[in-house]
């Protein structure tokens, strides 16, 4: 490296207009190139969101991204206590690729996910569910300095996307993760175009699941425990909407604009049902909107136990299954679907700057968030915002 020569790197012919601070910053280790890596992480001392430098080699299958936009997740929410560098549905253009990357070029646009890192090698991995992997490990759980509230972002090539031409940047961020995981639990499910989708929770990742299974041809039954959705659950293509406290009435949409609200207490006719709430509710009061043999698909994050009525469960075959992550050619097929289909995420846009920062976490952790938040990377900001050395 002393002599200028980086053998086991390919840079873009042209970056960033902060290129000459990265070249500034460059070093060596091991004959790799490394490179100063700047995220915004939470102060819990501070109650603040802050900018973090840390210096990383770039390995021989790794890419380095400059980020341009990164969604918000109820994730980042959960580890912003920890410290860790924020944010893991990221966008970017590819600077740098290490020897061994052939599949990624610099100057194309990808996007990662919540996953970085598995084994590789064990059954899971092999069968193509290496987010199941016994060594996955994902955002918040490795490569803690890193985040996609950043100016770059190393990671093996193998975790990250090329983005379809007719996705915007904006509206790709919170495909890699929401919109990955909708379309993963509704394969995992087994879904057909002629089946319906219940949805139980519409916020950030239940609004996708709404668009993918619209999508995909279902009709969609959108369940929340506040008619304070129920607009918006028709507007993105619900066929009906539910409260979860009084599921035998319904809201649909009538041919001259307004709704119609109808009694139908026993309608038996979802096959899918995505729980998507930021808790698992009761279910008791959705058994009897479900198909026979219907499939229940876990996708809530908590730490309590779960609790399903025994007897409106067993008797009509019904499953129960987990999904989060989804699989590399689920994620692949998933932003060609979006492209094909034209799916666009219900936005709102936040500079990627501390106060940026602070105020898309107020209305997310406020329930005010319609429906994914989207960071984006202002050139000069992250860099302005460190304190002096």
């Amino acid at each position: 490296m002393e002599d200028g020569t980086e053998t086991n790197v390919t840079h873009a012919k042209t970056g960033p207009d902060d290129a000459h601070e990265m070249e500034r910053y460059r070093g060596a280790y091991d004959g790799r190139a490394v490179y100063p890596l700047t995220t915004f992480c939470f102060n819990p001392d501070e109650h603040i969101f802050e900018p973090k430098i840390s210096r990383r080699a770039l390995g021989l299958n790794d890419v380095l991204i400059r980020t341009m936009h990164s969604g918000l997740c109820a994730t980042d929410v959960h580890a912003k206590g920890t410290g860790c560098g924020l944010g893991h549905e990221g966008v970017g253009i590819i600077e740098a690729v290490g020897q061994a990357v052939t599949h990624l070029q610099p100057g194309e646009r990808v996007g990662w996910g919540w996953l970085h890192s598995s084994c590789g090698n064990c059954t899971t991995c092999v069968t193509g569910y290496r987010q199941y992997c016994a060594e996955a490990r994902g955002f918040a759980f490795s490569d803690m300095d890193q985040g996609a509230f950043s100016d770059y972002r190393i990671i093996d090539a193998a975790f990250t996307y090329r983005i379809p031409d007719s996705i915007s940047s904006v509206d790709a961020g919170p495909f890699m993760c929401a919109g990955a995981s909708v379309y993963e639990a509704l394969d995992a499910a087994g879904t057909k175009p002629d089946d319906r989708v219940g949805v139980v929770g519409i916020g950030g990742l239940g609004h996708m699941a709404v668009l993918f299974a619209k999508a995909m041809g279902c009709a969609v039954t959108a369940l929340s425990s506040s008619d304070s959705k129920l607009d918006d659950a028709l507007k993105l293509g619900a066929d009906e909407f539910r409260l979860m406290n009084d599921s035998s009435h319904c809201y649909r949409t009538k041919s001259d604009g307004g709704y119609e609200f109808l009694e139908e207490p026993q309608p038996m006719n979802i096959n899918t049902l995505l729980i998507t709430s930021s808790e698992v509710p009761n279910l008791e009061p959705v058994m009897p909107l479900l198909a026979r043999r219907a499939t229940i698909v876990l996708m809530t994050i908590q730490q309590q136990p779960l609790s399903i009525p025994y007897m409106s469960f067993v008797l009509p075959g019904h499953k129960l299954i987990a999904s989060t992550e989804a699989s590399r050619e689920n994620h692949i097929k998933m932003l060609e679907f979006a492209a094909r289909h034209q799916i666009k995420p219900w936005i709102e846009q936040f500079p990627m700057t501390a106060n940026g920062i602070a105020r898309a976490f107020d209305r997310l952790e406020a329930g005010q968030m319609r429906y994914r938040g989207v960071l984006v990377r202002q050139e000069d900001a992250i860099a302005s915002a460190l304190p002096e050395l």
